[in-house]
């Protein structure tokens, strides 16, 4: 076979190749089938002494060729049953793997897609299709036993419920005996889908029913929030460890955003489908997945620094992302870091498959992953793939390279099809294809041979080192008969893309390989997802930022530069007033706006009424399943417009819910909030159609003393610009309307939502305003006070009052300014006794009176009693978990705790009821009510500083929230004016703590020290000191200074009693590991105090440049850390006969001339050479001589 594809090769050399599927298809019309009569169109033969009739012949024989191979190296394996392609490489028997069925079926399907150019072809065109379709239902089918699993997934994202992605090959049940382990993969659930997709466009019919196309829909919903589910990767390892822990992996979340690009407003029925067969996708969802997979990039996840999965992800078979600089890093470092020479490694210290690792040991042990180091095994079949990307990107010098690396790698064995007809194709008679021919293999992999290479080393006579030859032996499989099909599949593909009988839009019918701008357009009656062909280009640009305090006379102002993102997509603003009052009041200041009414026959609905709407989506009692998870919907998903039942239907967004968090009611931070979803529109709009952002405008938002700032943006709103990068046009809906993006949601009918439902919910809010009147200005408005008083819950006068006598204060006091405060504390004493549901009069229960007092709060800004009735009544933000996430994937930790007490680590996405027991445990709601509430307004403001600042957290691995709000504190006590005022966090309002996080996280000691402004004259070093312990921020390269002083202790480090071993802590990690940083974290989170803290990494530095800058020396004993400071301040106390030893050591500067540093290295050189002294018994060497000796300056 290789001297015949050597000879076709030479024979072709002449021919020029002219990809003709490369032309953009208009619509979803793709029936008419190309064929090789147009050969002149793809063959160019400029050979004259050949003819049309001898290149056809030529092509007809390679594809003859191809297609006995194709029935020998993967057909043969496909069960009659099931259709699902037998997995022979692994030791449980009859096993089938989703993923590599996956690409058997699109290798046979790329054959297929050679054939349908061919009129006359023997009917084998047919014959490969169904075997595809076949295997893609065999799939389904499996998948479906398992819709029980689905329901329960879609919500809660536990690998228990996940749905297998092995099946029993006979039969598509479960395997017998097999545990969870390694089920749970996002990226087989998405390679399906995108796969799936793409043999849909290509004319087969995959999707028969209904109820198949309602469990399409529900495999969409799993694979939504794949941003933040662990999962165990495609190699079904979790993390590198290998010790069953699931993590985020870049290659899962870029495959599912590709997925659900390829499924948004597909139709699965194809060119006849029906309304009711199109899939519909949350573009939130979609948007999250994107930033957080272009935020991990070029890191495969917290322990793999990079992976050969992204090999697949960013090229074929998904090109989740297009950005080039993305995608060459991404690929530039799989190539440095993983590329071998017999193929890629899948991940650093993988010891699968090795013979280092122990056959009958399914996970290791914590010290074993060492000895994997440099012994792991190479994959020839990504030689293969990267073939197939350089014929992507046209690339021939790439396609060169590796397929001349990969043709030595390659195994020619003798095949004979299998006896067992259970697994044969149905045709599969022919007597040739019994006939033993050699063939081109993929080989499994390639491991180090560790027994043939100490042989050949004893019998080398020179002395040389093992480290420096390799010996690599190739798995042997492939000469019993067992083939690697997954590998097998892609080196067929690649084989085919090669000899230019299969193009990149055959194999690729939707274009996923061209920019989403570039891609055919769907049908205009839904949504698309794609890249705006706008202009769009980034400059850094040092924006200035305001940091003020609850007291407007202090401010200081940091630069920081901030990406800014310049876009020419105009978003259309439309301004509803809740009544004709409030219409008439701002059209006196030029503001023109509408009410509800003259939107008729226009609704506008809240976002939970949409939420209700898509509970229909994918429903189907058949299979249990309910409709879409009650997921609120984000600013991307309200700024379109819906069709619902012969109706037009918009939504506002969360920004604008009254019945949301009590954030809402900050009408400063509502403004912010409401240019933050502006910025985010301009940045991630990535939908046909401009998008409408409705403002909801209320007259309580008057108000207040912010009425003018609220009279500011929507001046800039009408003149047409908020900023330099946000464009904005205040319009009326009805004109609006017409340049929209616009989903018809069809799976909606009258029998599921009757157009009643839909008539009064918009208007049903404002029926209480009075809509007659003529007011000419603002002072016509009430007013509202501003309250600023703290509630002490614990210490009360109504403790003393008994049940009925709490009852009778609650239904006889009318609830005014003055008595909001007492209702509430005498509301909480019946709370304590019986809860939420307590009685306090027929009907009228503590969770009624509780939600009255909310409002009530609100109206009148009394903070205080906000966020502690909130905390009651266990409120909780929407946008928790993906704040939570957006700070994970950045290489955050997240701790939830109260300051001096015990902490919860978060390090893995966690679902909102997760996150809800953890704020409303004994650990927070019960030794703060208020703590439950305050740290979920710190955890939101922390990811939009995340997003839109990351530069203030360079330093800040572990975002401890407890000690955040500490800091915040301190802040607030050194920013007083007068000593004797009381001020507490419970009163200020949201905007002021989010403006005080702004000042504590901008202003670190470097910072100040570098600056040299006020911020520095007026903090002292101590107050440094507690701050950036506060905010745990710690120097740049901390922790690869912590590794160099590990490597010179043999003793290990001490802190706090807790001791971090040399051993084993070099061999399982490496300095650069996400999980050794973590490691270092874990110990400093043992010290109590911030000042201490900083206090111990300033000793760390000082121990490094002094080691640094005399490389002989090294701790011979523990490296205490804690006794190093106790003996520095002990000198320092000797020195200046100081009371406060600590108080006043915290005081110094960081210098080593009269500052801390100068304790700190003398004593630790005295530590050093007295280890040494008592080492080698020696009493001569003189301290001073050896402080002289050492350098340190």
């Amino acid at each position: 076979m290789m001297n015949e594809n050597t000879s076709m090769k030479q024979r072709l050399a002449s021919m020029a190749y002219l990809n003709i599927g490369n032309q953009s298809i208009s619509g979803s019309n793709r029936s008419r089938r190309s064929s090789w009569s147009d050969s002149k169109k793809v063959w160019n033969v400029d050979d004259e002494s050949e003819n049309y009739s001898d290149s056809r012949t030529l092509i007809l024989k390679k594809l003859d060729m191809y297609y006995r191979t194709i029935k020998r190296q993967i057909l043969a394996f496909q069960s009659l049953t099931t259709g699902l392609f037998l997995n022979h490489l692994g030791q449980e028997k009859h096993i089938a793997n989703v993923v590599e069925n996956v690409f058997c079926a699109t290798a046979v399907w790329s054959l297929r897609q050679c054939y349908c150019k061919i009129d006359n072809d023997q009917g084998r065109a047919h014959e490969l299709g169904q075997a595809a379709v076949k295997c893609m239902r065999g799939i389904l089918i499996c998948w479906m036993k398992q819709s029980n699993k689905l329901e329960v997934f879609k919500g809660e994202q536990s690998p228990k419920d996940a749905l297998h992605s092995k099946f029993n090959v006979i039969d598509g049940s479960e395997i017998e005996g097999i545990d969870e382990v390694g089920q749970l993969q996002i990226c087989a659930i998405s390679i399906y889908l995108l796969t799936l997709a793409q043999m849909i466009t290509s004319n087969l019919e995959i999707i028969f029913s209904i109820d198949e196309v309602n469990f399409v829909q529900q495999l969409v919903f799993s694979i939504e929030r794949a941003y933040r589910t662990p999962d165990y990767g495609i190699w079904e390892r979790g993390s590198k460890y290998n010790t069953n822990t699931c993590e985020l992996h870049a290659s899962s979340i870029g495959m599912a955003k590709a997925a659900l690009e390829a499924m948004n407003g597909f139709n699965l029925y194809g060119e006849r489908g029906a309304s009711w067969s199109v899939v519909y996708v949350d573009v939130d969802a979609h948007n999250r997945n994107r930033i957080t997979f272009d935020t991990l990039l070029p890191r495969e996840s917290a322990s793999k620094n990079t992976d050969a999965a992204l090999l697949l992800t960013v090229g074929w078979p998904t090109f989740a992302v297009h950005d080039a600089t993305l995608v060459d890093n991404t690929v530039r470092k799989c190539i440095r870091k993983l590329r071998g020479t017999h193929g890629f490694k899948r991940f650093l210290r993988d010891g699968q498959y090795t013979d280092l690792e122990s056959e009958d040991q399914r996970f290791y042990q914590e010290t074993e992953i060492k000895k994997f180091d440099k012994n792991e095994c190479e994959w020839p079949m990504f030689f293969a793939l990267m073939a197939i990307d350089g014929i992507f990107k046209n690339n021939s010098a790439q396609v060169d390279e590796y397929l001349t690396a990969l043709n030595p790698l390659l195994r020619r064995t003798t095949e004979v099809t299998p006896k067992k007809p259970c697994h044969a194709s149905s045709r599969s008679n022919n007597s040739e294809l019994n006939s033993p021919k050699p063939r081109d293999m993929m080989v499994h992999y390639y491991y180090v041979d560790h027994l043939k290479q100490q042989n050949s080393s004893q019998s080398d006579s020179s002395n040389r080192n093992n480290d420096q030859q390799r010996t690599f032996s190739c798995s042997a499989e492939v000469l019993y008969g067992k083939y690697f099909l997954f590998g097998q599949s892609i080196w067929i593909i690649c084989q085919l893309l090669n000899d230019k009988i299969l193009t990149i839009s055959d194999l690729d019918p939707i274009r996923r390989y061209l920019p989403p701008c570039d891609r055919p357009k769907q049908n205009s009656r839904y949504s698309s997802i794609q890249d705006s062909s706008r202009y769009q280009y980034s400059l850094n640009i040092p924006k200035t930022i305001s940091n003020q305090s609850y007291d407007s006379k202090k401010q200081t102002k940091g630069s920081i530069i901030s990406n800014v993102t310049f876009s020419d997509l105009v978003i259309h603003i439309v301004a509803i007033s809740e009544s004709v009052r409030l219409q008439q009041v701002l059209a006196t200041y030029g503001i023109q706006t509408q009410t509800p009414k003259q939107i008729e026959p226009l609704l506008i609905l809240p976002p939970a009424e949409l939420v209700k709407a898509y509970a229909n989506l994918g429903a189907n009692k058949k299979l249990g399943f309910t409709g879409r998870p009650e997921r609120p919907f984000g600013v991307l998903g309200t700024c379109k417009v819906y069709r619902i039942s012969s109706k037009t239907v918009l939504c506002y967004p969360l920004t604008f819910e009254t019945t949301d968090f009590y954030m809402s009611s900050d009408m400063t931070l509502l403004l912010d909030n409401i240019r933050s979803d502006l910025e985010f529109i301009t940045k991630c709009w990535r939908l046909k159609g401009r998008p409408i952002y409705v403002i909801m405008l209320r007259e309580r938002h008057l108000r207040g003393p912010q009425k003018s700032e609220l009279l500011e943006l929507l001046t800039q709103i009408r003149q047409g610009k908020i900023s330099s990068s946000i464009c904005v046009r205040l319009e009326r809906l009805q004109t609006a309307i017409s340049s929209a993006c616009i989903e018809h949601l069809d799976f909606l009918n009258t029998s599921i939502c009757p157009p009643s439902d839909w008539e009064s919910v918009a208007v049903a809010e404002y029926r209480n305003t009075n809509d007659t009147g003529h007011y000419k200005s603002l002072t016509d408005v009430a007013k509202t006070p501003v309250l600023s008083e703290d509630i002490d819950y614990n210490n009360n006068k109504f403790k003393t009052f008994s049940q009925s006598e709490l009852r009778d204060y609650i239904c006889d006091t009318d609830i005014s300014i003055v008595s909001l405060k007492d209702h509430t504390l005498a509301t909480y004493e019946l709370y304590k006794n019986g809860g939420l549901d307590w009685m306090i009069k027929e009907n009228y229960r503590v969770r009624n009176h509780l939600e009255h007092l909310m409002k009530e709060a609100g109206t009148y800004q009394n903070w205080a009693v906000l966020r502690f009735v909130s905390s009651l009544l266990h409120k909780m933000v929407d946008s928790l978990a993906p704040a939570v996430t957006n700070l994970l994937v950045r290489g955050k930790i997240v701790t939830m705790g109260i300051f001096g007490h015990e902490e919860t680590v978060i390090d893995k996405p966690m679902r909102p009821n997760e996150i809800f027991k953890i704020l409303y445990s004994e650990n927070i709601f019960g030794r703060s009510i208020f703590h439950a509430v305050l740290l979920q307004e710190l955890l939101i403001n922390i990811a939009v500083f995340m997003n839109t600042y990351p530069q203030l957290f360079n330093g800040i691995l572990k975002i401890r929230l407890g000690w955040i709000l500490e800091a915040i504190k301190l802040e607030l006590e050194h920013l007083k004016t007068d000593p004797d005022e009381t001020v507490t966090l419970n009163i200020l309002s949201p905007n002021s703590i989010k403006q005080l996080l702004d000042y504590v996280l901008s202003t670190d000691s470097q910072q100040s020290t570098q600056q040299g402004g006020d911020s520095s004259e007026q903090r002292s070093a101590f107050q440094k000191r507690q701050m950036d312990g506060a905010v745990s921020r710690v120097p740049t390269n901390f922790y690869e200074h912590v590794w160099s002083i590990l490597e010179r202790t043999p003793g290990g480090i001490k802190l706090c009693n807790i001791l971090l071993p040399q051993q084993p802590t070099l061999s399982d990690m490496t300095d650069y590991e996400l999980n050794f940083s973590l490691k270092i974290e874990e110990m400093l989170s043992r010290v109590a105090d911030p000042a201490y803290r900083c206090l111990v990494v300033e000793m760390f530095e000082a121990i490094n440049v002094l080691l640094k800058r005399n490389p002989e020396l090294r701790f011979i004993q523990t490296l205490d850390v804690n006794y190093l400071i106790d003996e520095a301040v002990k000198l320092f106390q000797q020195q200046t006969n100081s009371t406060e030893s600590y108080q006043d050591f915290y005081n110094l500067p960081i210098s080593l001339v009269g500052g801390s540093t100068g304790y700190m290295i003398r004593v630790i050189i005295n530590y050093l050479f007295n280890a040494t002294i008592q080492k080698s018994d020696t009493n001569d060497l003189n301290i001073n001589t050896n402080i002289d000796v050492c350098k340190i300056s």
